[in-house]
């Protein structure tokens, strides 16, 4: 009897045993505790195929399934065109370029004072800037004052040339406080330079100089009368802004092309074209035309024909532009 239950018992534990056995195997081929060689666990990455047939994981964690929202999952082997690319969070909006003119002798807002000249504050990429200060202190500061303008966030100002009527109101923008750098043409009087020079900083420019990010200089341009002009480079081509544009209108915007070769989106200020015939302004025209300039908003110097000409032109793409205009050019926009 003893011997008989020995080998009952015997036979008990070899039969444990073999379904020990083959539990244990059952677990081994259980998806969720499998992790194939370079392939990670499902409960700890997600497995990531890339366009071009490259494996990549990405480690995540794990969130409680209530209010959560899956965002999309992109490969770190991404490229320009693949689906994984165009899942990527978008580029934050990028600062619009703002030109508001706060001195001219063409009304655009009642509220604000005419008189012979031209300045247009520039806001651009965190930066603020002043080119050309009208023909004096009081009115550029009344109107700036109107425009809610704070002088001494100026952080540079650009003197297109030596005549009165574009530097006339610098000294009463730094009577407020306002201690700009100052870019002007090497052409400007020494006296005035060195004047200048004694109450903030000066920089004499050259061509394609840059002012500020995005924003450059023609450089000195012309014969008997020296003049520079800005040129702002934004994702929708080349803005072109001018004083009084002595040395050519359509040599300034050729300027601008060679130094960037892009194409050009605006043309703004005074274009000096007051005592030019129609037969000369149609000439203007069509080299404008050939230069691919695509928009226009003359003002101060240009004369009422050329500006009367240029509408005709250009017609929904003509600005009309006065003291107190504001242009907006959002970069990111088609």
């Amino acid at each position: 009897m003893i011997i008989c239950f020995w080998r009952l018992s015997e036979v008990s534990l070899v039969c444990v045993f073999f379904l020990i056995g083959i539990l244990l195997s059952l677990s081994a081929c259980c998806p969720s505790a499998v992790t194939s060689p370079g392939r990670p666990s499902p409960a700890d990455s997600t497995w990531v195929v890339s366009a071009n047939g490259a494996n990549a994981s990405i480690p995540t964690m794990t969130i409680p399934e209530k209010g959560f929202t899956p965002a999309p999952i992109v490969s770190s082997a991404s490229a320009p065109g693949t689906l994984e690319a165009a899942l990527k969070t978008p580029m934050p909006v990028k600062e619009s370029l703002t030109i508001t003119i706060v001195y001219d002798n063409n009304a655009y807002d009642a509220r604000l004072k005419l008189a012979w000249g031209f300045s247009a504050l520039v806001k651009y990429r965190g930066h603020t800037l002043l080119f050309d200060t009208g023909g004096d202190g009081p009115t550029l500061m009344e109107n700036m004052r109107i425009l809610g303008i704070d002088p001494t966030q100026i952080g540079r100002v650009v003197l297109s040339h030596a005549h009165g009527d574009h530097t006339g109101g610098l000294n009463a923008l730094l009577e407020s406080g306002a201690r700009p750098t100052v870019y002007l043409p090497a052409s400007f009087s020494a006296s005035f330079k060195d004047q200048l020079g004694r109450r903030t900083e000066v920089i004499e420019v050259t061509p394609g100089l840059l002012i500020a990010e995005g924003i450059f200089t023609t450089g000195e341009m012309g014969g008997s009368i020296r003049e520079q002009s800005l040129v702002i480079q934004t994702d929708q081509g080349l803005v072109v802004v001018t004083g009084c544009a002595h040395p050519g209108i359509v040599e300034i915007v050729e300027q601008a092309k060679t130094l960037f070769d892009d194409p050009v989106r605006l043309v703004l200020g005074g274009f000096h074209l007051g005592s030019k015939s129609r037969a000369e302004i149609d000439a203007i025209l069509i080299d404008f035309r050939r230069l691919g300039v695509e928009q226009v908003a003359p003002c101060h110097c240009t004369g009422d024909l050329a500006i009367a000409m240029f509408a005709a032109e250009y017609e929904e793409d003509f600005i009309r532009a006065g003291v107190g205009k504001v242009i907006v050019i959002s970069e990111g926009e088609n």
